[in-house]
């Protein structure tokens, strides 16, 4: 199971308070704001425990089928620059994340196998319908790598998870989307 998440920096500045008043508690763990509060870099600290709780949920909710909506559940360790571990009941989530002074993108997985897979980050038009972009750009991706798929089509389904069909029929092949701001991102296990 895998799910990504991307956070456009200066979009979150712009758009969420985060020091505000009950949303360190509303979002995070004690033990969560007392990373945020002793790091250095705080603003991009929580950026990035959120991203990571974003794509943890996503990879979740592809083998629950069912929406949990309470980002405290989700418990992250910071393991490295790069690398981290979301806790979620019995499942443990590895995550990547790539940290620019632009964006943070995450990828979260069961396996940490998994975390090599493709993905890709893209400058977003700002005038055109962003989910649409990135439909375009994995659809192409997905038809250069797998050249026996024809007809290719993402729909999202009743959960809002996409999945990818060919002529019709769902495929096998997984894949997460997402976009804030300026950015949006793919991942894909094909």
């Amino acid at each position: 199971m895998i799910g990504n998440d991307i956070v456009d920096l200066r979009l979150a500045e712009k758009q969420s308070n985060w020091k505000r008043r009950g949303f360190l508690d509303k979002v995070f763990s004690r033990e969560e704001q007392a990373v945020i509060s002793s790091s250095s870099v705080p603003d991009t600290l929580v950026w990035r425990l959120w991203s990571m709780k974003e794509s943890a949920y996503k990879a979740r909710l592809r083998s629950q089928k069912s929406i949990q909506i309470n980002p405290r559940s989700f418990n992250c360790q910071i393991l490295s620059e790069t690398e981290g571990l979301v806790k979620y009941g019995k499942n443990r989530y590895h995550t990547v994340s790539q940290i620019t002074s632009d964006f943070i993108h995450t990828r979260a997985s069961l396996s940490k196998s998994d975390l090599g897979i493709f993905s890709n980050v893209i400058h977003m038009d700002q005038c055109l319908l962003q989910s649409d972009q990135l439909y375009k750009v994995l659809i192409s991706f997905v038809a250069g790598y797998r050249l026996d798929l024809t007809d290719l089509e993402l729909v999202k389904n009743s959960l809002g998870i996409p999945e990818l069909f060919s002529k019709g029929k769902r495929t096998q092949v997984l894949c997460s989307l997402s976009h804030h701001g300026r950015y949006g991102s793919y991942l894909t296990k094909i």
